[in-house]
């Protein structure tokens, strides 16, 4: 693995989705680390697990798409929202935050990355 490749947590309730995921993002360079729920999630934030980005499914169980998303900000992490949900396309659009809606291209999410990455805002939206 690349050193310096950038660590992704990928925040994602269901599994196939979460392995396809996985394996992309690795596949582009990625050190990437999972986890199924919001609970997951905290524990994995608090740790020293050197996180660089969060990828987070909008509608992961366990916890509201809110209070994960500020867990995230109050770290002043980089977030990429993922869900098919309209609700949560429509907080994500209310927000500025980068939602992309399922199913995504894989293609997108490289780009929703880089936009993240680059801006370096939390959440940044980008042009």
């Amino acid at each position: 693995m690349n050193e310096e490749a950038k660590h992704i947590l990928i925040v994602e309730h269901t599994e196939d989705v979460r392995d396809v995921l996985v394996a992309m993002l690795e596949s582009h360079g990625y050190h990437v680390t999972a986890a199924d729920c919001g609970e997951a999630m905290h524990r994995l934030l608090v740790g020293a697990h050197g996180i660089d980005a969060v990828v987070l499914d909008a509608t992961v169980r366990s916890e509201t798409a809110v209070s994960l998303a500020r867990q995230v900000k109050d770290l002043q992490l980089p977030l990429v929202m993922i869900s098919g949900s309209p609700a949560a396309i429509e907080f994500a659009d209310t927000n500025g935050l980068q939602l992309l809606s399922k199913p995504l291209r894989m293609e997108d999410l490289f780009v929703a990355l880089a936009r993240a990455f680059s801006s370096g805002e939390f959440g940044q939206r980008g042009a």
